[in-house]
């Protein structure tokens, strides 16, 4: 598993990340709040020492009082301690229970540690301790001398004993030896005595305990070890969810078992669709360049390269399962085709769950058959809504009738869009994709399941259905795509800064505004719906000549239209009324308070009536033929003399 990989796993289980820590920092916050925090305090207790003064070997050893830490504890010692708190002495002995001693035989110090719940009490009952500990210290030396002199009372009736038996045999051996050994434990025993007797005083309370200190990890420690658990916890929870997730996982997923290859990944759904019900149109409708229209128009690419050939080419859009947003994608596809020129013609033949008629609505005021053809609020596309049927979708779409139907919306259109429901819900999308030239499978990262992709695409290609590709919504967007969605935002800030420049000095009242000759800063701006950009190599309207002068139009010849691409003169001013071109001619008319410029998909200068007789098919509809993919018999420009 790549970094990417493990970082994707991640983040698709998110939520049972943020759940993990959450349960398990709250589980940690209700421990430390129903914990008694217990507090330890130590005091020190030195022990004096002293040193035989008629020891004479190398090495010396040291005398100092009991160093047994059951004294500490002892019942004595307790209860003084009692007294020194101030409490009862028959608390002594509970009071000992919360005491412990230590004695380090390298510093002759006595530890006395105090536990409790309060850390005031703590600390005072260490030093409590301390001070009745080493005030008791002569008396546990007093006792070490009693204890010294039982021992040489009874060496000295042993030696006794032993003199009485040499004094009958002098040559005993066994009275010899003990005599002599009687005679150096009790010389020892003496010295010790003495020097026992010279320790004064026998302990100092040396460190008093200043506060007593929480025992166990303090809260920021267990807070924090709480984190790393919940991550920990989380970080399985979210690889357990991808271990049983079978879901498609990547765009490299989908093409390989759907065994085609992806057309596009579309980016952005989500924010394309709340955009779409907040501003009433389609994102690809909109001059706003974002990831989703970019996905779009990558998609129209894609397939039109399979279609070119065909001069009426039907497309399918089908999904492989409900979830994926197959009605919308359809809607925005067949926008873009509408859009960049071509008569398009949307067919909502999702009869069981129809969308494609919402998503694309007439235009405001239109009257007519709702059942019929009829336009949309998209220039160039038209929708023909999904057909009122008592037979059912499968068994309408096999009829000879829904077959005629879509020949003829395909001989009325240069594309025809076909929204199909799922292909495992029904076999509509089967029969539609036979009477296609290209269908496209949608799916979805993370909602379409493996095996219903793989089975979807396995039923398309056993029919004989013409399977282009996958457009793989619920892709997480890139820089790549992030790039491709803001290139050219400056250069068309600036363009559009500059026209807003102009028409603030040209509106009525103002000083000095420019004639329509002169050239505008936003004249080169990119064509878009809203101000598209005429076409070079599509001819001028009938009996209006892109060199004539807009204000008094010269009827032309029919036979010998003049090209809209004419270069006009630059080297000398023109001579008597001002020769413009269509788009300057429609600056100047917006400029004077007349309707802006037309869009691309009727001829320019629209708003005045044409001089010669209305022959040609754009004079006609108001929709100029495209010269690619016309059908046989269609006028593709001006008609000829």
């Amino acid at each position: 598993m790549t970094v990417r990989e493990f970082l994707r796993t991640i983040w698709d289980g998110k939520w049972y990340v943020l759940t993990a820590i959450v349960i398990v920092i709250a589980a940690a916050l209700i421990y430390l709040q129903r914990q008694v925090t217990t507090y330890d305090a130590t005091s020190s207790v030195q022990l004096n020492s002293a040193t035989s003064a008629s020891d004479t070997s190398a090495q010396t050893t040291a005398t100092t009082a009991n160093s047994d830490p059951s004294v500490v504890t002892s019942r004595a010692v307790s209860e003084a301690a009692a007294k020194e708190l101030g409490l009862d002495p028959a608390q002594a002995p509970y009071l000992a229970l919360d005491v412990t001693a230590a004695f380090n035989p390298d510093t002759s110090v006595m530890l006395i540690q105090a536990t409790g719940t309060d850390s005031a009490r703590t600390a005072a009952t260490a030093n409590a301790f301390a001070v009745a500990y080493a005030g008791h210290l002569p008396a546990v030396i007093d006792s070490q001398v009693a204890a010294i002199d039982k021992r040489l009372d009874a060496l000295k009736s042993q030696l006794a004993d032993a003199n009485a038996a040499l004094r009958k045999d002098p040559k005993d051996p066994v009275a010899a030896a003990t005599r002599t050994s009687a005679n150096k434990q009790i010389a020892a025993l003496a010295d010790q005595q003495v020097t026992l007797r010279s320790i004064s005083p026998p302990g100092q309370v040396k460190d008093r305990s200043t506060g007593a200190s929480p025992q166990g990890a303090s809260r920021f420690t267990v807070l924090a070890i709480s984190l790393l658990a919940g991550l920990a916890a989380g970080v399985g929870l979210a690889f357990a969810r991808r271990a049983v997730d079978f879901h498609v996982r990547s765009v490299g997923q989908a093409a390989e078992i759907a065994q085609v290859p992806v057309l596009a990944e579309i980016d952005g759904v989500k924010p394309a669709l709340k955009d779409a019900a907040h501003r009433g149109r389609l994102p690809v409708a909109s001059r706003v360049a974002t990831p989703y229209t970019e996905s779009i128009r990558e998609l129209r690419t894609a397939v039109q390269v399979g279609v070119a050939t065909k001069p009426h080419a039907a497309v399918v859009v089908t999904a492989s399962d409900p979830s994926a947003p197959r009605a919308f994608i359809t809607a925005n596809l067949a926008a873009s085709w509408a859009l960049s020129g071509r008569r398009t013609i949307a067919l909502s033949a999702d009869m069981r769950r129809p969308e494609l008629d919402a998503i694309l609505p007439a235009p405001d005021g239109w009257s007519g058959d709702p059942r019929a053809l009829r336009p949309t609020r998209v220039p160039n596309l038209s929708l023909y809504p999904v057909p009122d049927q008592p037979l059912d979708p499968a068994d309408f779409l096999a009829t000879r009738q829904a077959r005629e139907l879509v020949e003829s919306l395909r001989g009325q259109a240069d594309i025809l869009v076909i929204d199909a429901p799922p292909v495992l819900a029904a076999a509509d999308a089967t029969i539609l994709g036979s009477y296609s030239d290209s269908v496209v499978l949608v799916a979805s990262v993370g909602r379409t399941d493996q095996a219903v992709l793989a089975e979807a695409a396995h039923r398309l290609r056993v029919n004989s259905v013409p399977l282009t590709g996958l457009a793989v919504a619920g892709v997480t967007g890139d820089r790549r795509m992030a790039y491709a969605a803001t290139y050219g935002e400056a250069a068309s800030e600036a363009a559009h800064a500059a026209v807003g420049g102009a028409n603030a000095a040209s509106a009525p009242g103002s000083e000095s505004a420019p004639s329509a000759s002169e050239p505008e800063p936003g004249e080169r701006r990119s064509p878009g719906p809203d101000l598209p950009e005429p076409s070079t190599d599509r001819p001028s309207p009938v009996g209006r000549p892109s060199s004539a002068p807009a204000s008094t139009p010269a009827p032309a010849p029919a036979s010998t239209p003049a090209p809209a691409s004419t270069p006009e003169p630059t080297s000398a001013p023109p001579q008597g009324p001002t020769a413009v071109g269509p788009r300057r001619a429609a600056i100047a008319a917006q400029r004077t308070g007349r309707p802006r410029i037309t869009p691309a998909w009727a001829p320019v200068g629209t708003t005045a009536p044409p001089s010669g007789p209305a022959t040609a098919p754009e004079a006609r509809t108001g929709m100029p033929e495209q010269s690619t993919g016309s059908a046989p018999g269609r006028a593709t420009g001006p008609a000829s003399s």
